[in-house]
């Protein structure tokens, strides 16, 4: 996604991590993932984490900004797009623009949102985003969203001005924003958008919280 922000453009597809730099505590978590949900991944970003999810779903649908999904980049370790690898690797899933989700009316056992939310610096968004994520679940489906409540290399971005849960900060490639969600951040943020927590822990400097649309 791209953000206007007094004037700054953000761009968070520079943010994207490859899958050559998973996280160890967060892929063993969704590969521990059982009874093979239909799943959509919000913010799929360069498809770090597809590979496992692919594994444990019945089918996944990714989801991301139109910019992520149709420019080509490295992804998974060769010049492409993300739509034409899930095209030609994953049968049975789908990419969708997030500019297009309000028109996407499947419902989903699991949603996941991994280091998503902290890459997002406006609150109108925020909220917007976890709205979408709570209409596309099943009854009874269940959210899992990942974020950083504490990093190394936040030092950096100290240096930028101050913004929302974290800081804008200009590198090479231009403005970014990043953002530190503790874990009373998210549950607060989640349960002011129609959630109810159904456990929430730490492992390293990684929040986990399961969360399901208030009945």
């Amino acid at each position: 996604m791209r953000y206007l922000v007094d004037g700054v453009e953000i761009r968070s597809e520079n943010a994207a991590k490859p899958a050559s730099q998973k996280s160890a505590a967060v892929d063993f978590y969704l590969a521990s993932l059982e009874g093979r949900p239909k799943l959509l991944d919000f913010g799929c970003g360069k498809l770090r984490y597809s590979d496992t999810l692919v594994e444990v779903a019945s089918t996944v649908t990714f989801v991301d900004s139109f910019v992520q999904l149709n420019r080509e980049q490295v992804v998974r370790g060769g010049k492409t797009t993300v739509r034409a690898f899930v095209r030609s690797n994953y049968s049975n899933c789908q990419t969708i623009s997030s500019e297009e989700i309000d028109n996407h009316f499947e419902k989903y056992d699991v949603v996941t949102c991994t280091n998503v939310l902290s890459a997002i610096p406006c609150p109108a968004t925020l909220t917007q985003v976890v709205g979408s994520i709570r209409r596309l679940l099943k009854a009874g489906g269940m959210a899992v969203f990942v974020n950083q409540h504490r990093s190394s290399y936040f030092k950096r971005y100290e240096l930028g001005e101050r913004l929302l849960y974290g800081y804008l900060y200009e590198g090479k490639r231009g403005y970014s924003y990043y953002g530190i969600l503790g874990k009373k951040n998210i549950e607060n943020l989640l349960r002011e958008n129609g959630f109810y927590i159904n456990r929430s822990w730490c492992a390293g400097e990684t929040t986990f919280t399961e969360a399901s649309p208030c009945r």
